[in-house]
């Protein structure tokens, strides 16, 4: 939103201006919600480094400590504003309408059966005309403290966040003065006068509208169906004039329809709105989640799309998979990059099918679906890769490690041995980016730099861009990783299909979590020390000469590192980081002939 972030860059500029190193700022938490604000857009995070290199800039000063201590005190109000921000949610199917009426003494005087199944297992047994009683006293003490807020005549609905039986914490709906409810909905309700003075509302969204936006915020708050589409689409990101542009009205009908949207929901400023329709989205996530497992969140999008699959480890913990190609097929394994989920391009699994390959794809722990292990190590993650190997049957096979993943596969090859036939690592990195001084890091490079520097700063940031995951979010931050080889870039820009499925791949890496993530990086930054002793199968390495996100230079210094020496290496001319994305044929071809 233009207007919205002109202020964010004003509260940043005025921040970094009046802050003296050392000194600990009563408005310090105004920066760093500007700080958190600015970061969402990947364009701004050069900027936003050099802020935190400021921040820092104290060096040994003894009052540098206590910065960063107030720092990480004022983290807890930038993260709940990250909580405000959505995940666009999944088609949902399935359609329950929720809805309770209470009174002022917390009397119900109307419910939905929906609601009932909702709140039940919270409540003592729901009955119209018995009052509201929650199992838990600090439910109780949430609920009590909502609805006099909103009996008292605050703005807006309030969000509804209640604590469950295995004592997570869940948003389930919002409370809202009835008097407040958009007519249609009061006018669904039918109560009698007597029952609607000073009564408050439980209200969740409906199931069926949760795969509307449009629909959900026409029902939910009575807004009209133009006024709606606008709301949709300033909830996604875009500004009031792209809004209008996207819509084919004027700037002024937008700015008209937009007040009308304030008056309707009780609000006066457009982050406002932004917040209520966003946590709106995040309650109809949590409804869809809350039916159904793990799974749901991947259901396939097209016709013959290949689902995830699970196995589950002694622990208790799940690996996420997909199986492609013929099961009959010569069997190759492989190990995404960190920032891919087990969803390839359809180019390279048809190019498995014809080639006879059965290619599976893992996702490590705390990546995409796969659940998060806090104590991961190359090492753990082999002894779960082993395990995973004998649930799904494989005795021997080929193994392939992209980019990030390749330490884990020459775990894994350490620790199965024979089992191993053949081991490709394509684009790897053995380590942390290097840069040089004619050559900046790039993003890749500042996010290991905040890492290194500021583990719990780059956590928040993470939760925040987490939170923001969309397809027009991530896609202009695919191109951003690659932007130190320009080889790739090109390639990805002359390829659209292939930039579309980067993006997928990237939402499903974090859609549930980005622990996995961010301790694979903390594994880089601790070095990268590998037993290989065991390796019985042959080493291939593949790789572009013009490869900008690890040069090939920097490749054959890690190569030493850590004691490796390929059977094979094959460099390709002209290549980048992305080559195996031309040579899925070749690829195919040398694991087959193993």
């Amino acid at each position: 939103m233009s207007g919205v972030k002109s202020v964010e860059d004003e509260e940043l500029q005025r921040a970094a201006s009046a802050r003296q190193p050392g000194s600990v700022r009563p408005d310090i938490a105004m920066a760093l919600d500007a700080v958190y604000a600015y970061a969402t857009d990947p364009d701004n995070w050069e900027e936003m480094t050099s802020l935190l290199d400021g921040i820092g800039a104290g060096g040994d000063d003894e009052n540098i400590g206590a910065l960063m201590d107030d720092v990480r005190v004022h983290l807890g109000r930038a993260e709940e504003l990250a909580r405000r921000l959505h995940e666009t949610p999944p088609e949902d199917r399935a359609s329950s309408y929720c809805h309770m009426i209470l009174g002022r003494d917390l009397r119900i005087a109307d419910l939905s059966e929906a609601a009932r199944v909702m709140l039940g297992p919270l409540c003592k047994p729901l009955h119209s005309g018995e009052r509201l009683v929650f199992n838990d006293p600090e439910n109780a003490a949430r609920f009590r403290a909502l609805a006099a807020s909103v009996a008292e005549g605050a703005a807006g609905p309030a969000l509804l966040r209640l604590v469950l039986e295995d004592g997570e914490e869940a948003v389930l709906g919002y409370i809202v003065a009835e008097a407040n409810l958009p007519e249609p909905l009061r006018r669904r309700l039918s109560l009698p006068p007597e029952a609607r003075k000073g009564a408050i509302a439980f209200v969740a969204p409906d199931r069926d509208a949760a795969a509307d936006a449009s629909r959900m915020y026409r029902e939910t708050f009575g807004l009209t169906p133009a006024e709606a589409r606008l709301a949709a689409r300033l909830k996604d990101g875009l500004s009031l004039k792209e809004a209008a542009a996207e819509l084919g009205i004027s700037v002024n009908t937008a700015r008209n329809q937009i007040r009308s949207v304030f008056e309707k929901l009780g609000v006066n400023r457009q982050s406002d709105l932004i917040r209520h329709l966003t946590e709106l989205s995040q309650l109809a996530s949590y409804i869809r989640t809350a039916s159904g497992g793990i799974a749901d969140h991947f259901e396939p999008s097209a016709p013959g799309e290949v689902p995830l699959d699970f196995v589950t480890l002694p622990d208790g913990r799940k690996l996420a998979y997909r199986d492609y190609g013929p099961k009959g097929g010569v069997p190759v394994v492989m190990f995404p990059s960190s920032v891919s989920s087990s969803y390839l391009w359809p180019v390279e699994t048809q190019q498995a099918v014809s080639h006879g390959v059965r290619l599976i794809a893992v996702e490590r722990p705390g990546t995409g679906a796969s659940t998060a292990d806090p104590d991961l190590t190359f090492e753990s993650f082999a002894r779960d890769f082993a395990f995973f190997v004998d649930e799904i049957g494989l005795e021997r096979f080929r193994l392939v490690a992209r980019s990030s993943a390749s330490p884990f596969a020459l775990a894994a090859a350490a620790h199965l041995g024979a089992r191993v036939q053949l081991l490709m690592l394509t684009s790897p990195r053995l380590g942390v980016p290097e840069g040089s001084r004619t050559k900046p890091l790039g993003m890749l490079g500042a996010f290991f730099n905040n890492l290194r520097r500021y583990p719990w700063l780059l956590d928040s940031t993470l939760y925040i861009l987490r939170a923001k995951m969309s397809r027009a979010f991530i896609r202009p931050l695919v191109l951003k990783f690659f932007e130190q080889s320009p080889a790739d870039v090109a390639f990805i820009r002359a390829t659209p299909s292939l930039h579309e499925a980067m993006v997928r791949a990237t939402m499903e890496t974090v859609a549930h979590t980005y622990a996995g993530l961010l301790r694979e990086s903390q594994l880089y930054l601790d070095g990268v020390s590998l037993d290989l002793a065991g390796i019985t199968a042959p080493i291939i390495v593949w790789h572009g000469e013009e490869d900008g996100v690890v040069p090939l230079d920097e490749l054959r210094r890690r190569l030493k590192e850590v004691g490796l020496e390929p059977d094979e290496m094959r460099v390709f001319p002209g290549a980048g980081h992305c080559f195996i994305n031309k040579h899925y044929p070749e690829i195919f071809e040398r694991l087959i002939r193993g």
